[in-house]
């Protein structure tokens, strides 16, 4: 089963990629991870390996996984090596002063005409856990961690801190 889901962010792309390349920060953020553990010295970029677990109803389920593409700002895509069979992508776009971030998850799930089932039933947990998921990034990337302007200083910190200039102002 493939799902796709897109928001748009109002924040430039690079900040956009700073987030979801921060694999370290996932599990804050990634509606419905149960478990994120490095199972590799690297922690970004190619090579990069995860053991992930998702809540899927009353079930988690996951395996290890493994960066298979990391080209900044504009995409991560990445491949399970071990447990349930998946590849999923972080896809950045620019549009305008905004970026358009979207997120694809692709997965098989065995068993026939009941891992089909399971497959369907899960999709429908999956697809809201995604949609969340881009809704928390641009909760953070537009609310929670604003970019940094340079504010003008202060009168007061213009001034001499001395008494005599003080009197004098």
């Amino acid at each position: 089963m493939k799902l796709s889901r897109s928001v748009l962010i109002e924040r430039p792309q690079k900040d956009v990629f700073a987030l979801v390349s921060d694999l370290a920060r996932g599990a804050e953020w990634f509606t419905g991870i149960t478990r994120w553990e490095p199972r590799s010295r690297a922690r970004r970029g190619v090579g990069a390996k995860y053991r992930v677990l998702v809540k899927v109803g009353s079930v988690e389920a996951g395996g290890t996984l493994a960066v298979t593409e990391w080209s900044p700002p504009r995409s991560i895509a990445w491949e399970s090596e071990a447990g349930i069979e998946q590849r999923g992508r972080w896809r950045l776009r620019r549009s305008g002063e905004r970026t358009e971030l979207s997120l694809e998850v692709e997965y098989a799930l065995p068993g026939g005409p009941a891992g089909w089932l399971a497959e369907r039933l899960a999709g429908r947990a999956i697809s809201r856990d995604m949609t969340a998921t881009l809704l928390a990034a641009r909760r953070i990337l537009e609310f929670e961690d604003p970019p940094s302007a340079k504010k003008p200083r202060s009168p007061s910190r213009t001034r001499s801190s001395s008494p005599r200039a003080r009197a004098s102002a």
